[in-house]
């Protein structure tokens, strides 16, 4: 009777329950990657955002300052061949651009400190935020007055402060058109 009872018995034995307990630390384990693989995808989608967002509203300054440029008479905003756009280095490409705006002051766009820096004499300051870190700005300036439209073109490598696994890096570039005519 006794072994008919031990028969009977319906119990787990170890094995069963090491199986058990192996599959359902690989479910939680499984779940908990995704969900970590999900939230760094985020923070990362989060900042692309926040650097696009911020460049938006470098991008409205700068455009409409360089759409209203006037043809200059010559010197440091202008250089000697009355060009609306100006280079430091009076080439097509460099890392300043000079004009004059719609008010005849001299402005000039660079980089300064991982910013972009606009400069007016008297009046200057920075159009990007310290979050954002500009490593690379060059203007490719099309200075044709009287034959096609001058243009700007601004390049340049962004990227958001944060941690280095999170950080997010952008090349950015924009062709802004002058609306002088002759």
């Amino acid at each position: 009777m006794l072994r008919g009872l031990i028969k009977n018995k319906k119990g787990v034995t170890l094995l069963e329950l090491t199986v058990a307990v192996a599959i359902f630390s690989v479910i939680i384990l499984s779940t908990t990657q995704i969900f970590k693989m999900v939230l760094d995808g985020q923070r990362n989608a989060i900042a692309a955002q926040n650097i696009q967002e911020s460049m938006r509203y470098a991008f409205e300054v700068v455009s409409k300052e360089i759409r209203m440029a006037q043809k200059g008479s010559g010197g440091e905003c202008n250089g000697l061949n009355n060009n609306i756009y100006l280079t430091e280095n009076g080439v097509a490409m460099g890392n300043e651009l000079y004009f004059k705006n719609y008010i005849g002051e001299c402005v000039k766009y660079y980089l300064d400190l991982g910013r972009i820096k606009i400069d007016r004499g008297i009046n200057s300051g920075y159009i990007t935020p310290d979050e954002i870190s500009v490593t690379s700005l060059v203007f490719f300036v099309v200075d044709s007055v009287g034959i096609n439209q001058s243009k700007v073109t601004m390049v340049m490598d962004v990227e958001a402060a944060g941690k280095e696994m999170h950080k997010q890096t952008m090349k950015i570039q924009t062709t802004i058109s002058s609306r002088y005519y002759e």
